[in-house]
């Protein structure tokens, strides 16, 4: 395809195209828009069973990822895009700023980005994700640990997937998640990604994947293994060798690593690793340009282009009242007014316009459903369900600050079927973000979700972090602090 694409005529019509890939596809478009101001271009691709797809300039009706993208919009002789109406099927004022050209440019950018270098030495990581996506984040940063001592420069991109644990199960794109263009622009303080290259990784095989989605299908690309014998023979060498051998050995290295910045001296024994842990926190992973904008969106619903938003992190749900109460019993705080009377002690006048409290209403509504439970954490779930439900309707200091509860909500309803689809792994990183970007953190050093939050902010100079501990909050990041916490609980 890279040959046909190079030569196009200086006129043609329709170019049929069978399961292009992402890098393929861009290629295409800057092949396409070369040619625009001399006639009009037209692609037509296959994507799995009886599915055509058609892209046309200058009017073009064309979907990306095998979702539904309308790209309604007026080329002129220059190429100049214009009128942008609907991308990823959502209206282009949602996009505060983004259009179809910025989209459009970001695509060929990664394709770009994601080009593996020549003289690379390049690894693929065998090791799955799973769990939360706290937990996930803490082996993508055990992973590039490990890369970088086993000497790599380079991971394929398509060995990393995430995993929609709490939804639909299944394993997510990385690239689809993540802004790779932005996380590549750090190499090599941290290892790159690199695509897939049948001609450069010739032990590997491609095998697409359909994932139904309403009514639309997703072609996911499922990059394995094509090779006779042993990968992790000492005498067999694949292209490219794998990386993580052990189910846990990227979160081990990653526990390994923060006991030793507590506890030892990082700056002599682990000095790279806190260089990568330091610019992965502090900026190197940052969400895909699409997840971006919502929570652009949603921060200034809060506020933030005024007195900012809180967010308080209410871990109260009832399994860990029960599972952990031997556990940490000196910082645990399982009453949410106990929680609000703190916040009010130090916040005498409110702070903020909107406070987003984070908690999960699935796991307290189940447990009030439990009739037969009579326990002492059934009463304090029952307690706290009834005062969440009034701070949504009558606020917080006196109805001056609104109260928005966190969840998925704002992915459920976006058009995009892709996000939709995995709406629960997706509403985490947008929740997990707005609490990275707020005014205020409170939340509980029990919590891995809380604790990675407070360090992602301490890299980012956002100081007022505070956990909630039976004496009252607890300020955590005061500016003489230069070290991360470490989650124990």
């Amino acid at each position: 395809l890279a040959a046909i694409s190079l030569s196009l005529p200086q006129r043609f019509d329709t170019l049929y195209i069978n399961r292009i890939s992402l890098s393929e596809r861009s290629l295409l478009i800057r092949n396409c828009i070369a040619h625009i101001s001399l006639e009009p271009c037209t692609i037509i691709m296959t994507a799995g069973k009886n599915r055509m797809l058609r892209w046309t300039l200058p009017f073009i009706a064309f979907s990306l990822f095998v979702n539904t993208l309308l790209l309604h919009q007026y080329v002129n002789k220059i190429g100049v895009m214009e009128e942008i109406d609907e991308i990823y099927g959502i209206n282009s004022n949602d996009f505060r700023g983004m259009n179809a050209e910025m989209m459009m440019d970001y695509e060929v950018k990664l394709a770009e980005s994601l080009q593996s270098h020549p003289n690379a030495t390049t690894s693929f990581q065998m090791g799955p994700f799973f769990a939360g996506l706290c937990n996930q984040y803490f082996r993508l940063l055990g992973l590039m640990f490990l890369a970088h001592q086993e000497g790599y420069d380079e991971i394929i991109e398509e060995s990393i997937t995430w995993k929609d644990t709490y939804g639909t199960n299944q394993k997510i794109p990385h690239y689809m998640l993540w802004d790779v263009v932005h996380w590549n622009t750090f190499y090599p303080t941290i290892p790159r990604l690199a695509s897939f290259d049948e001609k450069i990784h010739v032990d590997m095989k491609s095998e697409d994947e359909e994932i139904k989605q309403g009514n639309s299908t997703f072609i996911k690309k499922n990059i394995n293994y094509n090779f006779t014998g042993d990968i992790w023979g000492e005498d067999t060498k694949p292209k490219p060798p794998p990386l993580a051998r052990n189910l846990m050995q990227g979160k081990n290295r990653y526990k390994q690593f923060v006991k030793n910045v507590e506890v030892g001296n990082p700056e002599k024994s682990y000095p790279k690793e806190l260089e990568m842990y330091k610019t992965i926190l502090k900026s190197a992973l940052r969400p895909h340009p699409y997840i971006q904008s919502i929570i652009d969106n949603i921060k200034v619903q809060l506020g933030s282009d005024e007195k900012g938003y809180m967010v308080l992190h209410s871990r109260v749900e009832p399994d860990m009242n029960r599972q952990n109460e031997r556990i940490c019993s000196d910082k645990r705080v399982m009453n949410i007014t106990d929680i609000l009377n703190m916040v009010y002690e130090k916040f005498p006048e409110p702070p903020v316009n909107t406070v987003l409290i984070v908690f999960s209403r699935e796991l307290i509504e189940e447990e009030e459903a439990k009739e037969e439970n009579t326990d002492d954490a059934h009463l304090v779930n029952s307690h706290n369900l009834k005062v969440i439900n009034e701070l949504r309707e009558s606020g917080m200091w006196g109805g001056k600050v609104n109260v928005v509860e966190a969840g998925s909500k704002m992915i459920d309803e976006t058009e995009n079927e892709f996000y939709r689809y995995y709406s629960n792994f997706v509403g985490s990183i947008v929740n997990f973000f707005l609490a990275i970007e707020s005014n205020i953190f409170v939340g509980t050093e029990i919590s891995s979700y809380s604790t990675l939050a407070i360090n992602s902010r301490l890299y980012r100079e956002s100081r007022e972090n505070y956990f909630y501990r039976p004496q009252g909050l607890h300020w955590r990041t005061p500016p003489n602090v230069t070290k991360p916490h470490w989650f124990t609980c």
